[in-house]
């Protein structure tokens, strides 16, 4: 293939065909003529090109990747833009990502898995320290190369963890990642940290050996609650020979709050290690288990995590709570009941024996400072949850809660901003705490949108005195059908936004005039295009082997963007049988091969002087009968009648006569 024939970026990436797609951009296999090597290159979508936010983005994505370098870590050489659209330059790993491995094959050893995530972990470590959070850790965006090299992919939601808030791409409170793999600060809107990517991995370990993540739903947002809410149901559930040091770490990594999972990445790889030599982890201490179990609550639960220092509560039910960090071997002392007083009951006995009326006195006050104290409850911290989360924890403290609805767009609607009493005070059991949380500007209820055309969408918003946030994306649905919407159906704030992805249809590609190219030229230009090409051969005596005669559909025709589109190539010119000449004349064999499209090559062969065979071929190659290009040469050979041998004169036999002796008779 001409390289001239091959698009060039920067007159030195030399694309060669696609290898991938995402959501912002494709990625090309290309080569670095100034280097010599393979590169990846991924291109930003044209539509995105024109919005300067993803441009921005696309260009961060390249920034903090091309200061990591590191063996863990896809390598960034190069960032530009070219014919209105923008490029960067990639480490080329040749390979498969883990989410193609676990697609093929299920799930991986603990073994394995632990490998695969000490070399993930050593790849954060050292983007940490350099100040930038992945923010999407998931099996897609981690390689395995064919020689078993761990690679980390895609900084392209990357943040540097100093950067100043306005300076980030994305508004205060917006949720960035991939939901399935969110931290449940991510899911909550809140600022990521390096141990955002741990819980991420975490996930990804869990994966890999339970053959599926931990959260699933219908939807992104209802997975997003549960990675605030819910507690990971154990990995033995899925797996059951999962190894006990493996599942402590993997239940660490997933502790809800950042404190209770690894400091850094770097003491993961450590544990990873002594997982790996067979020695135990420091995960099996407990602490992350019980991180886990005591995480935000549920509305239906009644464990609850204080966001100050641990305080022992005395639960109205039958449930106690076990202080975060307690090991197995001590928590049953959070099970017994607590001392009693012993002590002064026996002294209150010997006094009303001495003195009745004060031993009465004594016993009457202790029983009531012993039912004193199990009267009361201290309060906790109800703030910055929902309004239900909130309820739900004063209601497992045996408290009452209030409503103190206000309206204050400091903070989210439905949050918990303020609470009385404040906390660390003690109050009686069934006291009222008041919760003053963000009511928003009112509300009114959002219908599901989903599968309407959007005139009729746009109508029924105005209604709503909502306003509709419109992007088009290629889809299969009709053309103005609406395809999501955010937020979805329930109460929303009077007067918000809602974002509306409507259908635009399947974009339309026109087939390429690609005849006379050759085969790799062609399929990267249509696939280029967003063609799936598929091949025919068929003999041509116009167009070389192996170039391409036509396509089907033709050139020119507009199809759906993803449609299939076949080259016909050019096998070379039709065979046909060659012809038997043996026995034929030199010119009647010669006429027969050029009638069916032969040259003839003919060579002699002496036969004796009066052969039947002189002046006839004798034989041919290839034989009869045997296909062969039109305009390929047949060998003949013809009979050569060698000279009559030379003529002898054979003179008569020289007699030579001896007299007899005359004989005289004598009569």
């Amino acid at each position: 293939m001409s390289t001239s024939d091959r698009p060039v970026f920067n007159d030195r990436y030399e694309i060669h065909s696609r290898i991938g797609r995402g959501g912002m951009a494709d990625v090309f296999l290309a080569r670095d003529r100034l280097l010599d090597r393979p590169v990846a290159i991924k291109v930003l979508f044209p539509e995105y090109a024109a919005d300067p936010n993803f441009v921005e983005r696309f260009r961060r994505e390249a920034t903090a990747a091309s200061n990591l370098s590191h063996p863990n870590i896809v390598g960034v050489f190069d960032f530009g833009r070219q014919g209105g659209t923008y490029y960067m330059v990639m480490e080329y790993v040749n390979g498969r990502t883990v989410a193609d491995i676990l697609r093929g094959d299920g799930s991986l050893l603990p073994q394995r898995a632990a490998d695969i995530a000490s070399d993930v972990a050593a790849a954060l470590g050292f983007a940490h320290r350099y100040g930038v959070v992945h923010r999407d850790v998931k099996p897609a965006n981690i390689l395995v190369s064919s020689t078993g090299a761990v690679k980390v992919a895609d900084f392209g939601i990357a943040r540097a963890m100093n950067a100043a808030t306005e300076q980030d791409l994305t508004q205060a409170g917006a949720v960035m990642g991939t939901a399935t793999y969110f931290s449940p600060e991510q899911a909550q809107g809140g600022n990521p940290d390096p141990r955002s990517d741990l819980y991420s991995l975490g996930i990804v370990m869990y994966e890999m050996v339970a053959g599926r993540p931990p959260f699933q739903g219908d939807n992104p947002v209802a997975i997003a609650y549960k990675q605030v809410h819910d507690v990971p149901p154990a990995m033995s559930t899925f797996a059951p020979t999962v190894p006990p040091a493996y599942e402590a770490v993997v239940m660490k990594l997933l502790a809800k709050a950042p404190t209770s999972r690894y400091p850094s990445a770097d003491d993961l790889r450590v544990d990873l290690r002594r997982f790996h030599d067979g020695l135990p982890v420091a995960a099996q201490a407990g602490a992350g288990a019980a991180a886990i179990t005591t995480a935000t609550p549920a509305v239906a639960r009644t464990t609850v995590q204080p966001s100050v220092a641990p305080t022992r509560a005395v639960s109205q039910q039958p449930t106690r709570v076990v202080p975060a960090g307690s090991s197995p071997g001590t928590q049953a002392n959070y099970y017994e009941d607590p001392p009693r007083r012993n002590g002064w009951y026996v002294l209150g006995a010997v006094l009303a024996v001495l003195l009745i009326a004060i031993g009465g006195f004594v016993l009457y006050n202790t029983l009531k400072d012993d039912s004193g104290s199990a009267d009361q409850v201290q309060v906790l911290d109800f703030t910055n949850k929902p309004i239900a989360d909130a309820k739900a924890a004063v209601t497992a403290l045996g408290l009452t809660p209030q409503e103190d609805p206000q309206e204050n767009q400091a903070v989210a609607t439905g949050m918990v901003y303020a609470q009385d009493p404040p906390v660390g005070r003690e109050v009686d059991k069934a006291s009222t705490v008041k919760l003053t949380f963000n009511k928003g500007k009112g509300q009114v209820d959002l219908p599901n949108l989903t599968g309407q055309p959007i005139a009729t969408v746009t109508a029924t918003l105005g209604q709503l005195g909502l306003t509709p946030q419109v992007t088009e994306q290629e889809s299969d649905q009709p053309p103005g059908t609406v395809l999501a919407q955010d937020p979805q159906p329930g109460k929303v704030d009077a007067g918000s936004a809602v974002k509306l992805a409507v259908s635009k249809g399947v974009a339309q590609v026109t087939v390429t005039n690609v005849a006379n190219l050759d085969v790799v030229t062609a399929t990267s230009q249509l696939s280029t295009a967003g063609l799936v090409v598929t091949q025919a051969q068929e003999p041509s005596e116009r167009v070389d082997a192996g170039s391409v005669i036509r396509t089907d559909p033709a050139a020119g025709t507009a199809l759906p963007k993803g449609s299939s589109v076949k080259i016909i190539v050019s096998s070379g010119p039709p065979q046909v049988g060659v012809p038997m000449v043996t026995g034929l004349s030199e010119s009647e064999a010669r006429d027969q091969l050029q009638a069916a499209g032969f040259l003839a090559s003919k060579s002699d062969l002496d036969v004796q002087f009066g052969s039947s065979q002189a002046g006839k071929v004798v034989s041919q190659s290839p034989t009869a009968g045997t296909p062969a290009a039109k305009g390929s040469t047949v060998s003949i050979i013809v009979g050569k009648e060698l000279p009559p041998p030379p003529t002898t004169t054979t003179l008569p036999p020289t007699t030579t006569t001896t007299a007899a002796p005359r004989q005289t008779t004598t009569t």
